[in-house]
């Protein structure tokens, strides 16, 4: 068995802060938050030192912690939040001109929009499809690498990301048209 030694943690911790940071801020769309779960993450990881048994990378130990210690906190934040709250409305056909000569403010303002309305499709997504896409499509993880990092059987993340592309398709199709020119 290979555990981690402190200057290797040490290391790693330094290594892997920015990277596991912004994970976890995408992860809990919370820069609080994900700082919360970043300290955790490297207590834990400090705390569980000797049983990294040496088969992966140090990293992936350390990533596998955070998206569990994610997983956990947004678990107990779910439970405690009323679930029945309304999802947002918002009008597809509002705040974007078809006018291609519109000015650079209005292709902002549009471009905005549409990164808002992405973000609540994100955010409405159920809790496992969410987690997945995000790791898949943001931290750039395989699926094999998000199965490790959240002890679900590859067949289940592939199928959480299929569902996920798939409703994120049928929320954010109807914007598609409203895209400005470029």
């Amino acid at each position: 068995m290979a555990s981690l030694t402190p200057s290797k943690l040490q290391a790693l911790f330094a290594d892997q802060r920015e990277r596991l940071f912004r994970m976890l801020y995408r992860l809990s769309g919370n820069a609080s938050d994900a700082e919360d779960l970043l300290q955790e993450t490297f207590l834990v990881v400090w705390r569980k030192r000797d049983s990294f048994e040496g088969r992966g990378a140090p990293e992936g130990f350390l990533r596998k912690t955070a998206v569990r210690q994610f997983l956990s906190q947004d678990r107990t934040r779910r439970r405690r939040a009323d679930r029945l709250r309304p999802q947002p409305a918002f009008d597809l056909e509002a705040g974007i001109g078809d006018d291609p000569a519109e000015s650079d403010y209005e292709r902002r303002d549009a471009l905005d929009f549409l990164a808002a309305r992405v973000r609540e499709a994100v955010d409405a997504l159920p809790e496992g499809q969410r987690e997945t896409f995000l790791l898949f499509r943001y931290e750039e993880l395989s699926c094999v690498q998000i199965a490790e990092a959240t002890g679900a059987p590859l067949k289940t993340v592939e199928t959480r990301l299929w569902r996920a592309t798939r409703e994120l398709a049928r929320r954010l199709g109807p914007l598609r048209v409203h895209l400005p020119a470029s």
